[in-house]
């Protein structure tokens, strides 16, 4: 520590200088203390630090993990610097929020210079020895990261088990389900910890087999009944089943172990909102809004849904409240396409709700539904507004509109009624929903039948032709099933190849599962990994895009 540098975060000047003493004490050579989080940010910018010590409140607006937060996306933070932030209090929200920034440390006043100095100590040797993975990552060199991981968990070497969960995390981020997977269930025979059994699921279940995974999260509930993870993953699992009562059964139960996660509230609320139960639904959705309508763990997706609500009721007042924080969060990040989605929508609701025409509206919607960001969470939001204009009276019946968006995601029997519940307030709709799935099985089966029957070319040519006309995913990877079983037996392979793999790229199942709230948020069981979460930045004006 005394070829270290320090940082000191702090509003409090007598706070600062108490950190200061200690860290002097500790023998730090060169201490820098700052007052505000934009001087803060201004001297990480132009000065290495070995340690951050930062304080969570600043009077003047921001906090400590705000900074943090703004450093690692802007990848102005090094990974070899210890960010350690100082609480005057240990809520679960904070707690939470410190997990999803990920700090190194967290410290809760009042504390001891021998704690501040063990959680230093701490972070510095687990960064150390996870050094050359990160590096790896940092220079996209994602399969020397997961070798030096299978090394160093074969070795048993510094932070093994830190090292082997961070390559099983990135073997799933790449897609790479099968190594991830038997990497989770070797790290669980070597030594049983939750998160690798629930590693294990989660590979299940985005691998396409949700009953796997079901019998697997109820392997590790029957040893940790009140594992909150486990329980968010089972609540996915049996929506994708379309077990939807017994979803929210679960994650009722993970919201009683954790009572004041704002995420967990959302997750409900959202499901509620979707099956029909708007009472519960606006009941969780607003409570976590004023819980922490400005913590990270927010998602504006609640803000539609309480806006939709609010059309429903014809309360205009509200309307307009939940839309003017959409807009407000959207100007603060203009490059987000989710957020803008979000601010569509309620634009389009408030302007029907005094009387103003959605030609514009509906030509975009039919343009977007095209596009592979129109994910399943924009077609619930988008055929929930639909049913609620429909039927108001505000908006003319819309049925090629929401054909186009059925038939893109009724990937199954289970999001058909998905779909179908989240466009209830228009039984027509509903229905036509329902149809949707209908339609995709009966054309899907047809082409399969082809390809049984011996003419492979022209059940593929049918899959395909089917998967360019709705982009169902169902579709794209029938047509991918075709293509590897029946290659060699193709003309023009390699076309039929590059052709498919582009509308997988898109819009394949990989790409496009329900998930309830922002798929961005760290994963449930997951852990961050520094620039496999980073955003990319815009480009500068200056600069090509």
């Amino acid at each position: 520590m005394r070829r270290s540098a320090a940082l000191v975060v702090d509003a409090n000047p007598t706070a600062r200088m108490t950190v200061a003493g200690q860290l002097r004490a500790l023998g730090f050579s060169s201490i820098t203390q700052v007052g505000r989080i934009a001087d803060a940010r201004r001297e990480i910018e132009r000065h290495p630090f070995d340690v951050v010590v930062c304080g969570d409140n600043f009077p003047r607006g921001g906090s400590g993990q705000a900074l943090l937060d703004d450093l690692r996306r802007s990848g102005l933070l090094p990974f070899g610097t210890v960010f350690i932030l100082i609480t005057d209090e240990a809520t679960y929200l904070k707690v939470a929020e410190a997990a999803e920034s990920s700090v190194d440390s967290y410290i809760v006043r009042p504390y001891s210079a021998g704690s501040l100095y063990d959680r230093i100590e701490q972070a510095q040797r687990r960064k150390v020895a996870l050094w050359d993975i990160h590096r790896a990552l940092e220079e996209g060199r994602h399969d020397d990261a997961v070798e030096l991981c299978l090394q160093r968990f074969a070795s048993r070497g510094p932070q093994w088990l830190q090292a082997a969960r961070w390559g099983a995390e990135i073997l799933l981020r790449l897609g790479r389900l099968g190594q991830a997977q038997a990497l989770f269930q070797s790290i669980w025979d070597a030594d049983p910890k939750p998160w690798a059994l629930l590693g294990v699921a989660r590979c299940q279940l985005d691998d396409g087999a949700p009953a796997a995974a079901e019998q697997t999260l109820r392997q590790l509930l029957e040893l940790h009944p009140d594992d909150p993870d486990a329980l968010d993953v089972l609540a996915r699992v049996q929506t994708e089943l379309g077990q939807f009562t017994q979803a929210l059964d679960s994650l009722e139960r993970a919201l009683e172990a954790t009572p004041l996660a704002i995420g967990r509230q959302q997750r409900l609320g959202m499901l509620a909102f979707l099956i029909g139960n708007r009472d519960k639904a606006v009941e969780l959705l607003q409570r976590a809004a004023t819980l922490g309508l400005d913590s990270k763990m927010f998602d504006a997706e609640s803000l539609v849904l309480l806006a939709i609500a609010a059309y429903e009721r014809d309360d205009a007042d509200e309307l307009q409240r939940h839309r003017a924080e959409l807009h407000k969060r959207a100007a603060a990040d203009p490059d987000d396409a989710r957020l803008q989605r979000f601010v569509q929508l309620a634009d389009a609701l408030q302007r029907a709700q005094t009387g103003h025409a959605l030609d514009d509206d509906v030509a975009r919607w039919h343009d977007d539904a095209a596009t592979p960001g129109f994910t399943m969470e924009a077609a619930c939001n988008l055929l929930a507004a639909l049913a609620a204009l429909t039927h108001r009276g505000q908006l003319a019946p819309q049925p090629a509109l929401v054909e186009r968006v059925g038939l893109r995601w009724v990937t199954s029997k289970a999001m058909g009624e998905l779909l179908a519940s989240a466009a209830r307030h228009h039984t027509p709709y509903a229905e036509q929903l329902r149809q949707c799935e209908t339609t995709m099985v009966q054309r899907i089966e047809a082409a399969l039948r082809r390809v049984g029957d011996g003419d492979p070319v022209m059940g593929l040519a049918e899959l395909v032709t089917l998967a360019q006309q709705t982009y169902n995913a169902r579709a794209v990877e029938s047509a991918w099933l075709v293509l590897q079983r029946h290659r060699n037996q193709l003309p023009n392979g390699e076309r039929w190849h590059q052709q498919v793999t582009t509308l997988r790229a898109a819009y394949g199942t990989a790409r496009h599962r329900a998930a309830l709230g922002d798929p961005r948020l760290r994963p449930a069981g997951g852990i961050a990994l520094g620039p496999l979460d980073r955003r990319p930045l815009p480009p500068r004006p200056d600069q090509p895009a």
